[in-house]
């Protein structure tokens, strides 16, 4: 009997889309290979051709998968709440997902390190339609007072390292520090530093 249980075709695409994003976050596009890709998912390479035509294929459709998953996980926002509340709000959602999911923001690092048809791709694609959404919010929040006085021309870099490089480098911060980056307290803990240091204007907004 074969050691590989029958699976259906959506199945082995999903694993074989967690394998493509644990090896490429591990091994960058350059160094990761297919055969890994497959035995990570316990599959045949011949499956990998069969639901992608190429590597780079693949690479493109694990990104689309890793921020649908953002998307689902920031959900929505009331529109009608005080902007502060929901940026905070973001700050908590976006933090989880980055200690749940430290690959998208591993592999975001190594393609923007060098000019790439891939960083183009994810630039024009994923990055920059959320990029104007965050650097609007951010200029609201500087006039109404609350956001810290932070260039909006570096804020999205700012926010982007600050929510994520722990759990980017997370065995670097168990070597210096010991403390297990998925600790829910220490998650905590990170949140409500971000919330104090981006918007040190918030209690003040809350009570006005």
């Amino acid at each position: 009997m074969a050691s590989r249980v029958r699976r259906d075709r959506a199945d082995i695409r999903r694993l074989l889309l967690e394998a493509a994003i644990a090896e490429f976050a591990e091994n960058g596009f350059e160094g990761a290979s297919t055969i890994s890709i497959a035995n990570r998912a316990d599959a045949h390479q011949p499956q990998i051709n069969y639901h992608f035509a190429s590597k780079a294929e693949l690479w493109r459709a694990a990104m689309d998968h890793l921020f649908a998953q953002l998307d689902e996980d920031l959900g929505q926002f009331d529109r009608d709440a005080d902007p502060a509340q929901n940026f905070a709000l973001f700050l908590r959602r976006f933090v989880e997902y980055c200690a749940e999911r430290p690959q998208l923001n591993q592999i975001m690092v190594q393609e923007a390190t060098a000019a790439s048809e891939r960083l183009d791709w994810l630039v024009d694609r994923h990055i920059r339609p959320r990029y104007s959404g965050l650097v609007a919010l951010w200029t609201q929040l500087q006039e109404l007072g609350v956001a810290a006085p932070i260039d909006v021309r570096l804020f999205h870099h700012v926010l982007m390292g600050a929510v994520s490089l722990p759990y980017t480098v997370r065995l670097e911060l168990e070597l210096l520090t010991g403390a297990d980056p998925s600790d829910p307290a220490l998650i905590d803990a990170h949140i409500d530093g971000l919330v104090a240091t981006l918007l040190p204007g918030l209690g003040n907004s809350m009570t006005s």
